[in-house]
């Protein structure tokens, strides 16, 4: 039986070593490879680890439909990394070379988060719980939340 786990994202970027040492010093992603090369020296898979997690990488590589969200011009995909210091892990990840898209605020959920964009154009959503919450209290507080996001359009 597999030791991986059942959903594990696969990133395409442009610069891949380029990518890994950005994944290393913003988040501490650690490559566990394998590192699997072309003849021209292009990353076209490896692994990195955070935690109990992995993240498979590659390069861009568009004759294999394989592109990146910059190529994209975007992407609807958001990836959420639960970390036990939001403010910190910005800020590392932001001298890193990310750039904000939202603030690390507390949030009604219960998190303490915000988004950045990396320089590869993926979405990252740094969360730190804050709050144990029921679901129940979830449930108001999402009501709430969108009563007053109508009340202020």
């Amino acid at each position: 039986m597999s030791e991986r786990a059942t959903i594990t994202p696969y990133l395409t970027v442009n610069r891949a070593d380029e990518a890994i040492t950005f994944y290393e010093a913003a988040f501490g992603f650690e490559e566990i490879g394998p590192r699997l090369e072309d003849h021209l020296g292009n990353i076209i898979h490896t692994e990195l680890k955070l935690g109990n997690s992995t993240v498979m990488l590659s390069e861009e590589m568009p004759q294999f439909g394989n592109k990146g969200p910059k190529s994209l011009r975007g992407t609807c995909v958001r990836i959420n990394l639960q970390v036990e210091d939001a403010h910190g892990t910005a800020s590392r990840a932001q001298t890193a070379g990310a750039k904000l898209q939202s603030p690390i605020e507390d949030q009604f959920y219960g998190h303490r988060a915000g988004r950045l964009i990396d320089p590869y154009g993926h979405v990252w959503i740094i969360s730190q719980e804050i709050e144990k919450l029921s679901k129940e209290e979830i449930r108001r507080r999402t009501d709430e939340y969108f009563k007053q996001v109508e009340e202020q359009s």
